[in-house]
């Protein structure tokens, strides 16, 4: 599997809610980095909390890749998101209650790829759009 490959993967098993082979393309080491969340975590196990969150937050959530890199085992990956906000969504300022609104977010998700494991992954978004679209901010 090229590094693309393993990148890709990642977002396609967050599509169909795999979380054990969403899980299996990360390192049981891996470090992932949320600046718009200001979320830090290391290990699989965190990692897969983070996007079980955002999945029950937006039940429909899908990700669309519209370009892919790859330079010496770093995959850059450029993202539309999209999803239904109906669950609670857990926010630097607390908890969002279901807002049942539509949002499409765009992203930039760059992968370190060592092997075939995700090593490092850090998801730029842009959060303060993504509230507005939901209602919670003017």
């Amino acid at each position: 599997m090229s590094t693309i490959d393993i990148a890709r993967e990642q977002i396609d098993a967050f599509n169909a809610g795999d979380w054990d082979r969403f899980q299996a393309t990360l390192d049981p080491d891996c470090v992932y980095d949320e600046p718009g969340t200001q979320r830090h975590v290391e290990g699989s196990d965190a990692i897969l909390e983070i996007n079980r969150g955002w999945r029950e937050a937006f039940p429909d959530a899908h990700g669309t890749i519209e370009r892919a890199v790859a330079a010496d085992g770093t995959v850059p990956l450029e993202i539309t998101w999209e999803g239904t906000q109906s669950g609670p969504l857990q926010t630097p300022e607390g908890e969002l209650p279901p807002s049942n609104r539509q949002v499409t977010v765009k992203a930039a998700e760059v992968f370190d790829v060592e092997g075939e494991k995700v090593k490092e992954a850090h998801h730029y978004f842009d959060m303060a759009g993504m509230l507005q679209q939901l209602g919670a901010s003017g």
